[in-house]
């Protein structure tokens, strides 16, 4: 994969990853500087995941060397 397909996923990624973790951590109802640290931990294992599975997957269907 080149590199600047990598950086596409990776933002893609980091976006899903970022909304997902804010809609996690709203419906608890955290808010101020403990809901954002949760959010931005939660994001990050999110974008991190969701990388990972898709290098997997990719690699799985041969997309990917």
């Amino acid at each position: 994969m080149s590199y600047v397909l990598s950086g596409i996923a990776i933002v893609i990624c980091a976006g899903i990853g970022a909304t997902a973790a804010w809609v996690i951590v709203s419906s608890i109802g955290w808010d101020g500087m403990g809901g954002a640290v949760a959010t931005t931990v939660v994001a990050m294992v999110l974008a991190t995941l969701l990388f990972a599975g898709g290098v997997v997957l990719g690699k799985a269907l041969g997309l990917l060397r």
